[in-house]
């Protein structure tokens, strides 16, 4: 019995099927059957009972599927230890972004790698939050950027910055005027926002996404993307919300918006990093941290706290250069 024959026990376990456990561990079925059938040999019991269509635990199966489960989760953390004492820029970096970070900070996380981590191989990927945070839990992801209010219970959170919301409208909207907005003063009828929250406590106050609220538009808009529906606001009587990052973009894109502040309480969000308790990556976030501290992305307010007591923050950073590893960026269909 090994690692390996472990791994498959749980993606059977998960699957339900032999087939789709073989894809998700990149071995062809026969081996993994055989594998299995080696291992309840060994064991002198079967773990799995197989049906016409499916593929179930055993009583005793269940049971080794749990203890495999801690096995696997201890084999991690043996790894990330080893991680920990290795040079932290020879291992690559996978950071999870939403998609409505993700436009508007690839640069500068581009500029702050290459002043923190110049020989280090980042990735950024883009998914929905709640994608991401599995993704973190299942060691896919060494870190996740999300709001606070979006993070789960089983991560740490290491805040960053806070960031106010905007109501976004085209230039020459009547409500171009107002200085301040309550949520409560947004028009039902033209506001358009994604399914997914942009972690803002201020968003249960505001007008909830009905169809029947639009029925009277001649265009209507349904959309998975965020800068599909901030385009749509351009050329109609339409509003949305947009965060500072995505608003002072915009406006570096000279697109034709105006962006009315909220005025009620709840309007700002905790960005930060979401990690796993005891990561081995994590010390990185003090001197991502401090880089956010000294040069922040343009519209939000940083909240990095160094903790210069313990060492893991320096008062400095290095000057941006162009790193010789390659940024990546995945970009999920979602």
């Amino acid at each position: 019995m090994n690692i390996r024959d472990l791994e498959y026990v749980l993606a059977i376990a998960k699957h339900g099927q032999f087939s789709q456990a073989a894809i998700a561990c990149n071995v062809s079925q026969p081996a993994m059957s055989n594998q299995i059938k080696k291992l309840e040999q060994e064991l002198g019991a079967d773990l799995f009972l197989r049906l016409n269509n499916e593929v179930r635990p055993t009583a005793c199966g269940a049971r080794i599927v749990e203890i495999a489960g801690r096995i696997l989760n201890d084999a991690q953390k043996i790894r990330d230890t080893a991680t920990e004492f290795r040079d932290p820029e020879a291992v690559p970096l996978n950071i999870g972004l939403t998609p409505t970070l993700a436009p508007y900070l690839t640069k500068y996380f581009s500029e702050l790698f290459g002043a923190v981590f110049p020989r280090m191989r980042v990735t950024l990927i883009e998914d929905l939050p709640q994608n991401m945070l599995q993704m973190v839990e299942d060691h896919t992801l060494d870190m996740a950027l999300v709001a606070k209010n979006n993070n789960g219970a089983a991560l740490d959170f290491t805040s960053m910055w806070s960031e106010p919301l905007f109501l976004a409208v085209r230039e020459g909207h009547p409500l171009c005027t107002l200085t301040s907005i309550a949520p409560e003063d947004v028009p039902a009828h033209d506001f358009i926002r994604l399914p997914h929250s942009f972690g803002y406590e201020l968003e249960d106050r505001l007008p909830k996404q009905d169809s029947s609220t639009r029925i009277g538009k001649r265009f209507d808009l349904t959309a998975l993307r965020f800068e599909t529906i901030c385009r749509h606001i351009c050329h109609s009587d339409d509003c949305t919300i947009v965060s500072a990052l995505a608003a002072e973009q915009f406006k570096r894109d000279n697109w034709p918006l105006c962006f009315i502040p909220f005025d009620a309480p709840g309007h700002l969000r905790d960005l930060g990093a979401a990690t796993r308790p005891n990561c081995p990556r994590k010390p990185m976030l003090a001197s991502i941290g401090t880089y956010i501290l000294e040069q922040p992305p343009k519209g939000v307010i940083p909240t990095f706290q160094p903790d210069y007591s313990s060492g893991n923050a320096s008062g400095s950073t290095k000057t941006a250069q162009p790193s010789n590893l390659p940024l990546e960026i995945a970009i999920s269909d979602n």
